[in-house]
């Protein structure tokens, strides 16, 4: 027979095992959204730089891109709804040719109309061929 200390102490345990499961699923929701994140600035990077590598005079490129958090957005009944892409914050690109100016207007423009940036937002510079 169990003595009377073992209903509060299941008590306790239980709320103990609820709340670590609830961190457990926390922990894994917000892991989630920071590979998403990661995933998805992998993909812009190797399409930017499929994109640029199709430029005639474009023979290496180097891209680095940085995303804003991904956005929450509002529904008409008040609820947030998660997972839009995150907005593209910047964008680096070191290339053969880059030092051009006419390159690097092309390469600016391409990458702007790809991925909906403005231009401002787009930095290319050149690298010296190996």
């Amino acid at each position: 027979m169990r003595g009377p200390g073992w209903e509060r102490n299941r008590w306790i345990f239980l709320l103990l095992a609820a709340m670590g499961a609830a961190l457990f699923l926390l922990g894994g929701l917000l892991g989630g959204r920071e590979r998403q994140n990661t995933d998805y600035a992998g993909y812009l990077e190797e399409r930017t730089r499929e994109l640029c590598l199709s430029i005639d005079g474009v023979e290496e490129v180097a891209v680095f891109l940085t995303l804003d958090e991904a956005r929450e957005e509002s529904g008409m009944f008040g609820e947030t709804k998660t997972g839009a892409a995150p907005a593209v914050r910047g964008i680096a690109v070191v290339c053969t040719g880059g030092d051009s100016p006419t390159l690097r207007e092309t390469v600016t423009r391409l990458i702007s109309a790809d991925l909906g940036i403005p231009t401002n937002r787009i930095r290319v510079e050149g690298s010296e061929r190996k």
